[in-house]
Parts: C-alpha cells; sequence; structure tokens
C-alpha cells in the first residue's frame, strides 16, 4: 500500500561517483511531508488512550457498552478492536515515504500483515459488532457500510499488487487509508458534539434519556466519520492524475516545439 504515485527510481547511472544513489535526490525529505508526524502523532494519542482499556479483556472497562442479549458480543469487540490496532499500526507504516523506498521487504510485508492480520479480521468482527450493537440503528448501517467498504478496498488493493498492476494498487489502498482512518475522524467529531452540538445529558438525566443521546450522538459522528476522509481521498486522486497528465501535455509540447 502506498499513496505516492509518481515518484521514480534511480535513472541508469545515477550510482556513479558523485551522484546520490537510488534516487535520493529527487526525493523529498521526510521534513517535507508535513503529514508525516502528525499521522504518528495523532495514531499515538488515539491508541493510547482507546486500547488500553480492552487489553483487560473486562466488559466492565469497555466504553462501548456490550449487549446482554448476545454473550459473543464483548469478545468480537475486543476481536475487532486489537485487529484494527494492527491495519491503523501497518497502515501508518504503509504510507510512511522512507520506509517504502529504503525497506522495500519491510513494506510489502506490513501490507500482508495490514490485510490479513488488520482489515479482514477486523472488518468480518466489524460486521458482527455492528448487528449486535446497541448504539442504534444509524450507528449500525453505518458500521455495516464501512466494514464492507474497508475489507472490499483492501482485498482489491492487493489483488492489484499480486497483479502488477501498482497505479490501481496504490489507488485503491488510498481509499482504505481513509476508510481505516474513519474510526479516529469519529472519535474527533464525537468530541466536537460533545462541546458544540449534541453536550450530554445532565447528571439527573434517565436512562432512556442517555441511550437515545449515546445513540444519536454515534449515528451523527459515524457517517461522516468514514463519508468525509473517503470524499477527500478521491479528490486527492483526482487532483494527482490531472495534474500528471498536466505535466505530461506540457513535457509533450516542450519536446515538440521547434528548436533555434
Amino acid at each position: 500500500m502506498t499513496i505516492t504515485t509518481t515518484e521514480r527510481g534511480p535513472s541508469p547511472g545515477s550510482e556513479a561517483k558523485g551522484a546520490p544513489a537510488d534516487g535520493d535526490a529527487a526525493r523529498p525529505r521526510w521534513w517535507r511531508r508535513p503529514w508525516v508526524g502528525p499521522l504518528g502523532l495523532v495514531v499515538a494519542v488515539f491508541l493510547a488512550m482507546g486500547i488500553p482499556r480492552y487489553l483487560t479483556f473486562d466488559p466492565a472497562d469497555s466504553k462501548i457498552p456490550p449487549n446482554p442479549q448476545y454473550p459473543w458480543h464483548y469478545p468480537v469487540l475486543v476481536v475487532h478492536i486489537l485487529c484494527g490496532t494492527v491495519a491503523i499500526v501497518t497502515c501508518c507504516l504503509q504510507v510512511w515515504p522512507a520506509l517504502r523506498q529504503k525497506y522495500p521487504k519491510v513494506h510489502r510485508l506490513s501490507g500482508r500483515l495490514y490485510v490479513a492480520a488488520g482489515v479482514l479480521p477486523g472488518g468480518l468482527a466489524g460486521l458482527a459488532v455492528a448487528y449486535a450493537s446497541p448504539s442504534g440503528l444509524s450507528m449500525q448501517m453505518s458500521t455495516m457500510t464501512t466494514s464492507v467498504l474497508w475489507i472490499g478496498t483492501a482485498v482489491v488493493g492487493f489483488r492489484m499488487a499480486r497483479q502488477g498492476r501498482i497505479a490501481d494498487h496504490r489507488r485503491w489502498m488510498v481509499r482504505s487509508f481513509a476508510l481505516t482512518m474513519s474510526i479516529v475522524v469519529s472519535r474527533v467529531l464525537g468530541v466536537v458534539y460533545d462541546h458544540t452540538i449534541l453536550p450530554p445529558p445532565g447528571a439527573g438525566a434517565d436512562i432512556p434519556t442517555l441511550i437515545a443521546w449515546g445513540q444519536e450522538r454515534a449515528g451523527l459522528a459515524s457517517w461522516p466519520g468514514w463519508i468525509v476522509p473517503l470524499l477527500i481521498a478521491e479528490w486527492w486522486l483526482i487532483e494527482r492524475e490531472a495534474s500528471a497528465r498536466h505535466r505530461a501535455r506540457k513535457a509533450r509540447r516542450a519536446g515538440s516545439s521547434p528548436r533555434h
């Protein structure tokens, strides 16, 4: 998986004395990719705040209340969260340019882990969790839709890589990356709602009021949590390809212009 679509390998003779090897001169340094550091920081904070409570394997620690009608709900929820953790960590490794360029074997290994140990089991568990979720119909439908799209984009991207269709592989994995990050976006939206349009009920609120508030909050955060990142990914792909075509046309015009 990768989100860089125009990087090129070394030209013939680039390893001659005095020339930088492996195209290093043409590649932006890490500090020229301002999204790398913030992405890693956001993911690290998100995992540190959310994952430890599920490592106790105690339903009482779960942020999402287990559904007592389905005894399997909590164990499957833990599987979904732990596999999602594998997916989000390996996803960050996949889009790290330095790792992809200098350690392609590690890139390929992390890509396989992303699909086989992250997205596939995590997405299937997500479908089951959504079915039993007490968070309301809107949240259930959104989670099911996200899980299907998450699995689909990752599987198609993996197949494209196996077939050597690298450009298509990259496009599909950009979409998969956006869906992987949707959980972070939805959590951020939930916090924003808490302090703006949907504050929590007061301390004296009854159980039905709390349940109604939680279901409304979950639904409002879940849908834009994956739709917005996916739309941004599609826009990025379209703009990237349009820019590449523009540069190609400009290069052809420059090459065909008469020389004096």
